[in-house]
């Protein structure tokens, strides 16, 4: 089984637009800028928005540099439908074209897809995914999620990604700890 080489694991997050009317102001940061500064925490993080495939792979190429290395939490926030990313309102991003972007870049990295819906897929293509990547683990929802309920989720997701290396650890206490969120939101970790 492949392990983690750190526990300390900060967040590279790439997330889209929520919605068509850019004055909404739902965003994944808050969120992401609460475990930076949370007593205990300190999950430090990157933000950038892509809505587009060239934005999208741009920022793939540019998080496989050596100065990003202690973010190994790649954050996708999107809309989402099984099998792909909404990169907008007719624009989708599917998981064997994000695969092509992120052939062998996520070495040792936990791609987590906060999107609703995208690995509601047979296990054999989210395994694809994971191979193709070379990512230690693809995670994500496999039904329609809220946003409070999933980004909080998330949050939980991250902070038990912090005590383990071994992804089967980090499975286990999720369980253990929030089990039932897990079942509810139809949470999955794919891993080897």
């Amino acid at each position: 089984m492949k392990t983690a080489t750190n526990y300390a694991k900060h967040v590279f997050c790439i997330e889209g637009d929520w919605h068509p009317d850019l004055r909404q102001k739902d965003t994944i940061e808050n969120a992401l800028r609460f475990m930076e500064t949370a007593s205990g925490m300190k999950v430090k993080y990157i933000h950038r928005h892509g809505s587009t495939h060239q934005e999208l792979e741009s920022r793939i190429n540019e998080y496989e540099k050596k100065r990003y290395d202690q973010f190994t939490i790649f954050y996708l926030a999107f809309h989402g439908v099984p099998n792909g990313l909404k990169l907008g309102q007719k624009t989708i991003l599917t998981l064997d074209e994000l695969g092509d972007m992120a052939e062998n870049k996520l070495k040792n990295k936990i791609l987590h897809l906060g999107s609703c819906e995208t690995l509601n897929i047979d296990k054999r293509y989210i395994k694809k995914l994971l191979k193709k990547t070379g990512a230690l683990c693809v995670s994500g929802f496999k039904k329609e999620v809220p946003f409070v309920s999933a980004t909080i989720f998330d949050v939980l997701y991250f902070e038990m990604c912090q005590y383990y290396k071994k992804m089967d650890s980090i499975e286990k206490y999720m369980k253990l700890y929030y089990g039932k969120l897990m079942k509810e939101l139809e949470f999955i970790m794919v891993y080897e």
